[in-house]
């Protein structure tokens, strides 16, 4: 019988420290996420994931400064519980702004400890701005620009609609975004978002008086052009896709042209943060406009609908492989074969600011390359998707397409442009 009690005894002892051992040696939890309490602003949502799970316990974070510890989190850890969320916000328990320590400790086992430290910066001060200039009365399909002057480091963008635009240093603590309108755009503010260092917001509504753009609708009946279709489906896609005719061109009209439309996105995002034109930019000469910013086209095959896009240039028509001058200085960003748009030229003006030429025969330029206003870049033609020699002029900001009409106008780059670089 005794033989028996010091073996229940013995192997109750053996279970106890094994289990010890496991929860010491084997269970203890790692802890991500710790890198977000490093900079702590006025509110944050945190979240810590914990690996594996202790089976009970408790997690506390607590902050150390001057001497003083301050509980920003503490909650009992669940079984299989991986993610811990909380909110910190320094002012409410007594965090003034400035160094720290955070500390996350995780008990588990009535008396086994996990330590986790990070020096912290409290920040708890929104950035302060002030808006130098912006352009109130904008255009559907237009353009715009902010200036601002940031009290500290921060980053700073500005969002039209769903469209989010970066800023550019126009010095140490002065920035300045151009920004393009959406054609469809009905809003009555623009919002300038800075964000400081420690992920402090500050929000600007800036009012917006919105003139209304009448684009024009035109239906296009494809069934009356299917030779021509195909021949250039073969020229754009490089080989002979024997499908219907309404497929064959929802793959250009709508999938090229979605794959086209994010490469010219991309591209918008290289310009430099240098304003490299002067003055207002050149139409081509002698040209006469076929197709304005902003039309919507809807097509058809014997009667049905097929797709739709919106045309987001200028078509200038002049003489059968016109002379194409750069419309103001920059430097040229692409140079190449561009699917619907054909031989395609791009050059960046600085600030987010580009023009596109599209349909090109040929081009005599190169990416990287400088270009002089008036200088010569190539020479019109059908290649893309074009049935009639012409140059598709465009104007992105960021990327986006915009009405070229207003960047045409030398009063309205005066008024609307100048004193954003003033």
């Amino acid at each position: 019988m005794k033989k028996i009690v010091r073996l229940v005894v013995f192997l109750a002892l053996f279970t106890i420290v094994g289990f010890t051992l496991y929860n010491v040696f084997l269970f203890k939890p790692e802890v991500s996420g710790l890198k977000q309490l490093e900079k702590l602003p006025r509110s944050k949502e945190v979240k810590l994931y914990i690996d594996p799970p202790p089976r009970s316990g408790e997690i506390s974070v607590i902050a150390i400064q001057g001497g003083k510890e301050f509980t920003l989190f503490k909650d009992i850890l669940r079984e299989n519980i991986h993610e811990v969320s909380f909110k910190v916000e320094p002012r409410k328990v007594g965090l003034s702004d400035g160094d720290a320590k955070v500390v996350v400790e995780i008990k588990r086992f009535f008396v086994l400890k996990d330590r986790y430290e990070v020096k912290a910066k409290v920040d708890t001060v929104p950035p302060r701005l002030k808006v130098l200039f912006y352009t109130s009365n904008i255009l559907q399909g237009g353009s715009g620009g902010v200036k601002v002057n940031l009290k500290e480091k921060a980053s700073l963008k500005l969002e039209v609609g769903d469209r989010i635009f970066k800023s550019y240093p126009l010095s140490d603590r002065v920035q300045v975004i151009l920004f393009a309108v959406p054609r469809n755009f009905k809003g009555k503010t623009v919002k300038l978002v800075a964000e400081d260092e420690v992920g402090n917001v500050s929000t600007v509504l800036l009012k917006v008086n919105v003139r209304r753009n009448r684009f024009k609708t035109f239906r296009i009946e494809i069934s009356k052009m299917e030779e021509s279709l195909r021949a250039k489906a073969l020229e754009i896609l490089g080989y002979d896709e024997a499908i219907p005719l309404p497929d064959l061109f929802k793959k250009i009209n709508e999938d090229l042209r979605r794959e086209n439309e994010n490469q010219i996105r991309k591209i918008g995002q290289r310009s430099v943060g240098e304003k490299l034109w002067q003055g207002h930019f050149l139409q081509l000469k002698n040209s006469k406009v076929i197709s304005l910013f902003g039309e919507k086209r809807i097509y058809t095959y014997r009667g049905k609908f097929v797709s739709e896009s919106v045309h987001l240039g200028y078509d200038l028509a002049s003489v059968r492989n016109a002379p194409i001058p750069a419309s103001n200085s920059g430097v040229v960003v692409f140079a190449g074969d561009l699917g619907i748009y054909g031989n395609t030229v791009i050059i960046d003006h600085g600030f987010g600011l580009m023009s596109l030429y599209a349909h090109l025969a040929d081009y005599d330029v190169k990416e990287g390359q400088k270009v002089n206003k008036g200088q010569i870049i190539g020479f019109t033609d059908t290649t893309g998707l074009a049935f009639g020699d012409h140059l598709h002029f465009g104007i992105l900001i960021q990327g986006y397409e915009v009405t070229p009409l207003e960047w045409w106008d030398p009063k309205w780059i005066k008024t609307r442009i100048e004193p954003l670089f003033q």
